[in-house]
């Protein structure tokens, strides 16, 4: 199972690496990917990373507020798990 630690520390690492108002669309797909692999057992934290993808801004480039967006988001959802309802 993923420690969630690992997941929140590779949020972290990616919110250290924002620098500017824009950033790589190619870089930040890539992140997303990562993530995706990281958090793979944590099917909330995986469709958030989904939609993300699906939305990604830009042809080249994508702001950095979208990003650390989608950054609180993830981080947010990791620590704070979303429960199905049964």
């Amino acid at each position: 199972m993923t420690d969630m630690r690992d997941v929140e520390a590779t949020i972290h690492v990616m919110r250290e690496a924002v620098d500017g108002d824009v950033l790589s669309r190619s870089r930040v797909m890539d992140s997303l990917l990562d993530l995706r692999l990281e958090a793979a057992q944590r099917t909330d934290v995986v469709e958030l990373v989904d939609s993300a993808l699906a939305d990604l801004p830009g042809k080249n480039m994508v702001p950095a507020s979208w990003w650390t967006e989608q950054l609180d988001m993830f981080e947010l959802t990791a620590i704070n798990p979303i429960e199905p309802v049964v």
